[in-house]
């Protein structure tokens, strides 16, 4: 009997030790593909606050190269509320898209989106009961692309991007109006 308990002891210690060292290795893998995201970021020109890696296990995707998708949060800037950019299946340093998301300061005042009928956001928000459209432009410019956001057709904000980008969709949240943007050259050439 006392052998029995001394082999299951045996097992069960050998057992955690495994799992143990298991987690470990996937925090690790993590860790490794986030300094892989955060290397590729670097050389975009884009410093993270915090970089979110999606995709379990991480050691089969850390074992690829490949981070599938990723969140990568920005300090916002004046006006904005947040800022987060996609990296699409990063794979060796390139990436397949680069999107980004930046949620603009409502004009003040009394804000309520509008939404559609399956309670999506539209571009259309009542402010001070009044309806405002909003709507975003990028044009070239010496340090990158200029990217105005506009409000019934009027500047609400501008904002300079680091490179080539055009803006994808614009939409009234609650917490402000988030501007998509994809920028031309996922791998920031």
């Amino acid at each position: 009997m006392k052998k029995a308990l001394i082999a299951l002891g045996t097992i069960v210690i050998i057992l955690i030790a495994l799992v143990g060292g298991l987690i470990v290795a996937e925090q690790r893998a993590k860790a490794s593909l986030e300094a892989d995201v955060a290397e590729y970021l670097d050389s975009c020109a884009i410093t993270p606050d915090r970089v979110d890696v999606h995709g379990r296990p991480y050691l089969v995707y850390a074992a690829q190269h490949t981070a599938d998708l990723t969140y990568v949060d920005l300090e916002p800037a004046k006006g904005t509320n947040k800022d987060q950019v996609l990296v699409h299946h990063l794979v060796d340093g390139h990436a397949d898209r680069l999107t980004r998301f930046i949620t603009f300061d409502y004009p003040s005042g009394t804000v309520r989106p509008v939404k559609n009928a399956d309670d999506s956001y539209t571009e259309v928000a009542e402010i001070d009961g009044e309806e405002v459209t909003f709507s975003a432009r990028t044009d070239p410019s010496d340090d990158g692309t200029r990217l105005d956001v506009l409000a019934n057709g009027r500047q609400h904000a501008r904002f300079t991007l680091p490179r080539t980008a055009e803006v994808r969709a614009v939409s009234a949240g609650d917490d402000g109006v988030i501007v998509e943007i994809e920028y031309a050259d996922p791998n920031c050439r």
